[in-house]
Order: structure tokens, then C-alpha cells, then sequence
């Protein structure tokens, strides 16, 4: 009776159509909201376009036949990586509205994200991510083991209406810029403790795109190496 209980509630938690989060609960990418895609204007982060050449990106917001431990690879939309992973812990399910929920302990979550091309050099990494309910950790997070370079709560509503009533609900942005880029990205987050309900997450991976002032800069730099290319190769007169 209890295990009976248990998946009732499972069932009716965040109720809604086993569609994407993005059909379940706000549109994450509409105006007024958190998410931007790595070519919008307020992207600060961003400069490129998602399936550029030289760029990756994998999001999951439905997370429905994934099995705890396992890593999930069901995408919402990816381009440029060979490989991409959605990892929760044991105690963590999938409910109906395919948000990822528990109970009772903390929420773990692992990304892992292979390119299709290695990057080299420089390289800029945004993560955004939804959450309901419990907060997340964000001392957690981490890339490959190093904390972000800047994060924030890019949208927030204290009450969120939900099957569940009114919940907190927050999106969040962490950006790393690194010198040297990894061959697999892989990150680290986890809540608060239970009750979180962890909607939707997108990452996007490009090399640093120069501000329009580099650009300037870069534009005389290499007009500079072509004057002197043509001077050297100008015939001295007798």
C-alpha cells in the first residue's frame, strides 16, 4: 500500500503531458524570461550561432526513460558534439512532467559533453539551467573541476504556480572562459536537498568571439602584416 502510495504521488507530481519542459512550464527562451541562445542580442556571452562551425551545444528538458545512475542521452536539441550525457543519482526520478525530482536527499547532477571537433586554445562555456522548488547548490558547480567565472539568477518567480501550488522557481546562468579548452566537458551541480523539481539545462561551447574593439585591433594587425609582406616582396629598384 505504501509503494502504492508512493507512485500515486509520483504520478500526479508537477502533473502534465509527458512532453518537453518547455511545453510543461514557461518557455525559458521568451522575452522577459532567463535563457538566451548564444546569438542573441543579450547574450553578453554569446557572438555565434548554435550549429556554427567550431561551436557545441546539447540541452535536455525532458528527462522520461532515464534510469538513475545512467547516463541519459536523450537531447532537446544538440549540435557539434559527438557525445552528450545527462547523469542524476540514485533517488532522484523523472516525474510525469519529465522534471527530475526526489524526495528526500540531496539531487546530483553530472553533464558530460564531447565535442564533434577538439577545440584548441581559448574557450567560452555557458550553462543555464531551471530549477522549481529547492534552490540549487551553486557553490557546486563546477566544469572539470573549476568553478565558473561568473554566475547569476537571470529570472526569478517567488511563486511559480505549479500542480504542486506556488513554488520558487529560478533560472540561472554560469559562464567559464578558459585558456586552454578540454577535450570532454564535464560539469557538476547539485540541490540544496530535496523537493527540487530540475526542469530544463543547455549548454554552449565556442571559442571567444573578439569584441568589436579586438576586431579593430585584430583588422589592423593583420593589415600591418600585409604591408610588410608587400614591402618585402617589392623588388628593390637599382
Amino acid at each position: 500500500m505504501k509503494l502504492k502510495t508512493i507512485s500515486l504521488i509520483a504520478g500526479l507530481l508537477l502533473a502534465g503531458p509527458a512532453l518537453a519542459d518547455i511545453a510543461n512550464g514557461p518557455d525559458p527562451y521568451a522575452a522577459g524570461f532567463g535563457f538566451d541562445k548564444p546569438d542573441d542580442a543579450t547574450a553578453a556571452w554569446g557572438g555565434w550561432t548554435r550549429g556554427d562551425t567550431g561551436t557545441a551545444y546539447a540541452e535536455w528538458d525532458n528527462f522520461l526513460g532515464g534510469t538513475p545512475g545512467t547516463p541519459y542521452s536523450t537531447v532537446y536539441g544538440s549540435s557539434g558534439v559527438s557525445s552528450s550525457t545527462f547523469t542524476w543519482n540514485v533517488g532522484t526520478f523523472a516525474a510525469s512532467s519529465g522534471n527530475l525530482y526526489s524526495f528526500s536527499g540531496t539531487e546530483i547532477f553530472d553533464l558530460d559533453i564531447t565535442p564533434s571537433v577538439a577545440f584548441s586554445g581559448p574557450v567560452t562555456v555557458a550553462l543555464q539551467f531551471e530549477t522549481w522548488g529547492t534552490a540549487m547548490d551553486y557553490s557546486t558547480i563546477q566544469l572539470n573541476g573549476v568553478a565558473p567565472t561568473s554566475g547569476a539568477i537571470t529570472y526569478t518567480d517567488p511563486a511559480f504556480s505549479s500542480s504542486m501550488g506556488p513554488v520558487e522557481l529560478n533560472q540561472y546562468l554560469a559562464v567559464w572562459t578558459l585558456d586552454t579548452a578540454p577535450t570532454n566537458f564535464h560539469i557538476d551541480l547539485q540541490s540544496t536537498g530535496p523537493h527540487q523539481s530540475f526542469a530544463q539545462v543547455a549548454v554552449d561551447i565556442a571559442a571567444p568571439i573578439p569584441e568589436p574593439g579586438e576586431w579593430a585591433m585584430l583588422l589592423a594587425g593583420l593589415g600591418l602584416m600585409g604591408t610588410i609582406v608587400r614591402r618585402r616582396n617589392t623588388p628593390k629598384s637599382a
